[in-house]
């Protein structure tokens, strides 16, 4: 059955059934401790998570098609969507990543030479950025389905279709994977987050959330933690899907934790003025901000002007959204609170997501990347970069991604940076052929990207010292933390 059909087919069935509507969540005031609240929204009378999926299905293609362009410094994979392609995954001596947001391509390549190894035909498209552990790879596809493979052959593992769509990636820890889905029936709650067995798909645990997860889970520390698309920052037990705290923070990124403390973006609007963002600390019940400044890049009247908007829309209907994005994917919560609205952007987004780096917290604000001291809360540098965030849209520059003792970004100009931490001075350029909204990763002295316009680029630092940064987010966790080696 074709996505449309089934859409239609779906919705018929959607609009018939008892309690057909949307949850309508409503954000509680910001910096409210709502841990009672999710908590009661996971009994009854509310209704238990779906628990049955069907399975998804891949097919190993022949390799070819593709154009493979070795470089000086490296190799350019260009992949036949033209689509965006996001952050890879580096695993195994190979390069993980997605056809592109309108493909329903799946690949590996040699992380040295940009050959490929295996290719996957998904029947999905858009598949998210990857997670690679214990000899699998994990990822979601925008329309609907959680594929788990052999990372060595490609082979399917397990499959579950779980909703549509999907504008998270998983997170793998500890023999578990973790990821958010849409699901229907519940007054107050969107989205469920659960954790399943990696190596057979089992569900070890649902939990009703407020609406979708921004950008994948984090486990860190001992513990899952989630931001959403609806501002809420979760903490849950691993082992159990208890929830441990939740606090109605308005976070605007994917959270880092080091040291117990929980670091995130948050909006910092003003009464009368347009939208803020700060960087957050909480440790219990206590927040701190840092860095206020002004968001263009949060603000939604301005982004629905902004050229990525409408770039957004057209991914949304080479994937079956020409109308825009169902109501499952709970935009009304994404559109107030980071801007977005459209199913590719919303999948994309990857926010002014804190690197806790050594003793400070570097994040990359819109048009600005800025480091702080993480205990006095001073600015130890910032670093502007050239562009018109309201013509373009979205950030100018991608979350930073750390090391060998350097922080690396990539940008819309369509450059890879290698930053000075002590400085924010640009150590170092490469340019890649396309722009860049997903954040770089940094394995085996090697850095892997991708661009808005369909390429992979693998760029040979020839300094082994750069490795450690495998995955979006560092690994396969989503940890974001960085800490020299001694």
């Amino acid at each position: 059955m074709s996505r449309l059909l089934f859409a239609a087919a779906a919705l018929s069935s959607f609009l018939l059934s008892p309690g057909h509507a949307q949850s309508s969540f409503t954000p509680a005031p910001q910096g409210e401790d709502i841990l009672q609240k999710a908590r009661d929204w996971q009994v009854a009378p509310n209704p238990k998570p779906p628990a049955e999926f069907r399975a998804g299905h891949v097919i190993l293609r022949k390799l070819g098609k593709d154009t493979l362009r070795a470089k000086p410094d490296g190799f350019e994979l260009t992949l036949p969507s033209g689509a965006p392609v996001t952050t890879p995954a580096v695993y195994d001596g190979k390069v993980f990543s997605s056809g592109g947001f309108h493909s329903k391509e799946f690949y590996a390549a040699d992380a040295k030479t940009g050959q490929l190894v295996w290719r996957l035909d998904l029947d999905d498209d858009g598949p998210s950025s990857a997670a690679c552990d214990a000899g699998r790879c994990a990822f979601n596809t925008e329309s609907c389905t959680l594929f788990v493979v052999d990372a060595n052959t490609g082979k399917q593992v397990w499959s579950l279709w779980l909703g549509d769509p999907l504008t998270s990636a998983p997170a793998i820890a500890d023999g578990r994977v973790y990821t958010s889905y849409p699901a229907r029936g519940h007054p107050s709650a969107s989205h469920v987050l659960a954790a399943f067995d990696l190596q057979t798909g089992t569900i070890l645990w649902q939990r009703w959330i407020d609406s979708d997860i921004q950008s994948a889970p984090v486990v860190a520390e001992g513990k899952v933690y989630a931001s959403t698309f609806g501002g809420s920052v979760y903490q849950l037990d691993p082992k159990t899907g208890e929830f441990l705290s939740a606090h109605q923070s308005r976070a605007t990124s994917a959270p880092t934790i080091a040291g117990g403390d929980i670091h995130y973006s948050t909006r910092a609007d003003k009464a009368g003025g347009g939208a803020q963002e700060a960087l957050a600390t909480r440790k219990g019940q206590a927040e701190r901000k840092l860095q206020e400044k002004d968001a263009k890049y949060l603000d939604e009247e301005t982004q629905q002007r902004a050229a990525y908007a409408g770039q957004a829309k057209s991914l949304d209907a080479m994937n079956g959204f020409a109308g825009g994005a169902p109501v499952s994917a709970n935009t009304t919560a994404a559109k107030g609170n980071i801007g977005k609205g459209s199913v590719s952007s919303m999948q994309s987004h990857q926010g002014s997501r804190v690197l806790s780096f050594e003793e400070d917290l570097v994040a990359a604000m819109g048009d600005e990347i800025v480091s702080t001291h993480n205990k006095t809360g001073k600015t130890r540098w910032t670093r502007k970069i050239d562009g018109d965030m309201g013509k373009l849209g979205g950030a100018l520059v991608t979350a930073p991604a750390a090391a060998g003792g350097a922080i690396f970004v990539g940008t819309t100009a369509g450059e890879v940076w290698r930053l000075d931490p002590k400085s924010g001075e640009v150590a170092q350029r490469w340019t890649v052929g396309g722009p860049v909204r997903s954040q770089p990763v940094i394995e085996g002295g090697w850095i892997y990207v991708g661009t808005e316009n369909g390429r992979l680029v693998g760029i040979d630092t020839k300094n082994p010292e750069f490795t450690g940064w495998a995955a979006w987010g560092g690994d396969a966790a989503r940890t974001g933390v960085y800490q020299a080696k001694k």
